[in-house]
């Protein structure tokens, strides 16, 4: 498919209809992460469990969201998108109102972990439906706008969770989630099936069509490249309220200032990148993200802890440089293989989400100093990815969608 392929066939509300159909989907998993976490106390104090509990309600989602997009992916691309879709929508559906009704915390978890089973469908199924349909620079718009929504949840939902709690209680706010779901089922009938040719092998072999996948060396390199890319963001995601009020002492409305600021700087990357840096070479363009992210590092060790406006203002660097290389990032990867896109998919989103976790379980090992904890990782995170991005582009290793 060239890049002025009309999709507009597929999907009963037009190619545009269609992208922002896709964005929300890309939306289920932050929202249904970031929504209830100003409740998470309240939920503790409810069933009378610790916070340690109620924290697991998070961790066991993140866990399964990332194994089950393995098994989702490949079997996408033997059953079709549309019914991996729309299985993983009725699972959304069933366990928000599981979550809903939840008379206990172990009740709650295990809805949780349903939760995240649907939303790995989800998200396997609706970036595979990106690499059927979508090629060259329409592709890399498609993923800009992607990316934009997954920082922009984020971003609005806690906030919008605490207003909700106003009104409802946490039950309400899964009730919520349940009605996107809801919606989206609704829209999915709207959408024609996008997948060319199934796999015709059985389903556990079609599980191994992950092997396949990665013994290709050019996805391979680039996989690794930018898992360890998320790094950085996620280990600032898991440290930044601590650093913030603990280690700097303002108070939780001031830390939402900051969160809030860097996240913009998050959401005008993709945008400016769209305007702006895709036209730049992408070889120098991607070292120089890396290049940042590591100088950003090592910025934090030497200034980092001087005040929450150091911390903020080198960190707001490595947001933006990590956020604009993103989409690039995606449309590489993709275009490495012409077939098996619900796997490569999966392998992106799953890849991304443990290298992101190991950053995470770095900053919990007990440090003096969190700052220098965040400027390791990007210094390790940043340099790696520089030189295991130089050495691919000088052996030639991967296909290019376009020039360098």
């Amino acid at each position: 498919m060239r890049d002025g392929y009309d999709a507009s066939g597929l999907f009963a509300f037009g190619q545009k209809g269609l992208i922002v159909f896709l964005a929300f989907l890309n939306a289920f998993v932050p929202l249904s992460i970031d929504l209830y976490l100003p409740a998470l106390p309240g939920m503790a104090r409810f069933f009378a469990s610790s916070e340690s509990a109620a924290k697991l309600t998070l961790s066991m989602f993140m866990l399964f969201f990332g194994l089950s997009m393995l098994i989702w992916g490949p079997l996408s691309d033997k059953y079709g998108r549309r019914r991996i879709l729309r299985l993983g929508l009725a699972l959304y559906v069933l366990a928000s109102f599981w979550c809903a009704v939840s008379g206990s915390m172990g009740q709650l978890i295990a809805g949780r972990i349903v939760q995240a089973l649907g939303c790995g469908a989800v998200q396997a199924a609706s970036m595979a439906i990106v690499k059927d349909v979508f090629r060259g620079r329409i592709m890399e718009n498609v993923l800009v706008w992607i990316q934009t929504m997954t920082v922009i949840c984020p971003l609005l939902a806690p906030v919008l969770g605490a207003f909700l709690l106003r009104y409802f209680t946490w039950r309400g706010l899964f009730y919520i989630l349940l009605g996107g779901g809801l919606a989206g089922i609704a829209l999915s009938f709207a959408l024609k099936e996008t997948l060319g040719s199934a796999l015709q092998s059985s389903p556990l072999r079609t599980l191994g069509r992950i092997g396949f996948v990665l013994r290709d060396k050019g996805f391979r390199s680039l996989l690794l490249i930018f898992s360890l890319a998320t790094m950085p963001f996620m280990a600032y995601l898991s440290t930044s309220s601590f650093i913030y009020e603990n280690m700097f002492k303002t108070s939780s409305q001031v830390y939402s200032y900051f969160f809030a600021a860097n996240a913009s700087c998050g959401l005008f990357g993709p945008l400016l990148y769209m305007r702006v840096l895709r036209y730049l070479p992408r070889g120098p363009f991607l070292a120089a993200c890396f290049g940042v992210t590591a100088c950003g590092g090592l910025l934090l060790l030497l200034f980092g802890s001087l005040g929450p406006w150091h911390f903020a203002l080198i960190f707001i660097c490595v947001t933006f440089v990590g956020s604009s290389s993103r989409p690039v990032g995606a449309l590489l990867m993709m275009s490495q293989h012409d077939s098996d896109n619900g796997t490569v998919a999966a392998l992106m989103s799953s890849s991304g989400l443990f290298c992101g976790s190991m950053a995470m379980l770095a900053c919990s090992l007990g440090w003096s100093n969190l700052v220098y904890a965040v400027g390791i990782i990007c210094i390790v995170a940043g340099s790696l990815c520089l030189a295991q991005w130089l050495y691919a582009c000088r052996r030639k290793s991967f296909k290019n969608p376009d020039r360098m």
